[in-house]
């Protein structure tokens, strides 16, 4: 059986679309990553696939638009990542991405957003919010014939959309085990989360409260603070809150804010112990030196990815693509680094 050039960009080490650019002679690899390329290509008599070039779509550029409120947030580094990793292998079927970013979960900021979007706009992925207006405004593109992938957020009442990202709830319920292990079942929790209008923010507590409430009946909820994703919010809201409830001694950080929450609990007169979610920098830093004894993980470069891939497949492949689509989550402690 012939290779593909799939099967060449895993014996290269590259990217599908960098084999593509080397076969077809185009810019943008080195000399030395082309001539390997090619010389896999010649071992192993590799010749183009026909059926799948005739996959091509019509030779015209699928410009996809991708909207995140990924500014400040460094968990989306990984997330874009994805993205344009996935634009680059699927270059060659005429994928071209542009991407606007903003900041927190204000609505009129993502409407300004949506209607600044081209006329001819036929793809988008967003990371939306719970709001009436912004799931008016998709369910109208969705009518002008839009593709919509949901990524890392699921907005209720959008059919035909498909989400791509964690599965938040149970990301919750793992959290709730997490406090309760960590704290033999006996605990003052505070939960600093992100945004009431992002529903996988407002499923992580729920699932929190569902585990206590089932298996750690001692450990108290005091309360719960919104950073919006934002370190001087989450800072001021857990300084209120240590002291207006000082027994507080456990915190988990459910979205971001996690360098705002622990240098109000590095003021507090006791130790507090807290956890954590997503894999970034602040958080790692913050395992090695004790002050989150763990963290959450989903996978964001392949969530990026795939909000890509499935528009591949349901454009040129022309799959029924099934969703939601849950990436794997895991979790990391002092250890795992």
């Amino acid at each position: 059986m012939a290779i593909t050039a799939k099967e060449i960009a895993q014996l290269a080490g590259v990217s599908r679309g960098t084999v593509d650019r080397a076969l077809k002679g185009r810019p943008g690899v080195s000399e030395k990553t082309k001539a390997r390329i090619l010389e896999i290509a010649k071992q192993h008599a590799y010749k183009p696939n026909i059926i799948g070039k005739a996959l091509v779509y019509s030779g015209k550029p699928i410009k996809v638009c991708v909207i995140l409120n990924s500014s400040g947030n460094p968990f989306f580094d990984d997330v874009k990542a994805g993205i344009f990793a996935a634009q680059e292998d699927f270059a060659s079927y005429g994928f071209e991405i542009t991407l606007s970013e903003w900041k927190g979960y204000q609505a009129d900021d993502l409407l300004r957003l949506l209607e600044a979007l081209p006329e001819n706009i036929s793809q988008l992925v967003l990371t939306p919010i719970c709001n009436p207006r912004v799931a008016a405004k998709i369910r109208a593109l969705q009518a002008r014939g839009v593709n919509v992938v949901m990524l890392s957020s699921e907005l209720e009442g959008i059919e035909n959309a498909i989400y791509v990202g964690c599965d938040y709830l149970k990301s919750g319920r793992i959290a709730g085990r997490l406090t309760g292990l960590f704290s033999n079942g006996n605990a003052r929790l505070y939960i600093m989360t992100g945004s009431s209008q992002h529903k996988g923010h407002a499923q992580r507590v729920e699932g929190i409260r569902a585990v206590l409430e089932r298996t750690y009946p001692s450990i108290e909820l005091i309360g719960i603070s919104e950073s919006n994703d934002d370190d001087s919010t989450a800072f001021h809201a857990m300084r209120a809150a240590l002291k207006e409830h000082p027994e507080i001694d456990f915190v988990y950080i459910t979205a971001a804010g996690v360098k705002g929450t622990l240098l109000a609990l590095k003021e507090h007169s006791h130790t507090v112990k807290a956890c954590a979610f997503d894999d970034v920098p602040v958080t790692r830093d913050a395992l090695r030196s004790g002050e989150v004894l763990a963290t959450i993980c989903q996978q964001p470069f392949e969530q990026g990815y795939l909000a890509i891939k499935v528009l591949f497949e349901k454009i040129i492949l022309k799959k029924d693509v099934k969703h939601p689509i849950y990436t794997d989550l895991s979790i990391k402690v002092d250890q795992s680094l």
